[in-house]
C-alpha cells in the first residue's frame, strides 16, 4: 500500500491521503484532521455588558 493514495473518512467528508513509507505502523486516522479549532465569537453581546 506504500505510494498509493486512498480516501479516509473523517466523519464529514473523504480526504485523500498519500501513503508514505514512514507512515507504516500507524493508524490511518492519525493523519486526518478530525476537528477544527474555532476562536471565540466576536459577535457575543453578553460579553459587552
Amino acid at each position: 500500500m506504500v505510494r498509493h493514495t486512498i480516501a479516509i473518512y473523517n466523519g464529514k467528508e473523504h480526504l485523500p491521503i498519500y501513503i508514505r513509507s514512514r507512515m507504516v505502523g500507524y493508524k490511518l486516522g492519525e493523519f486526518v484532521p478530525t476537528f477544527h479549532l474555532r476562536g471565540q465569537e466576536k459577535n457575543d453581546n453578553k460579553s459587552r455588558r
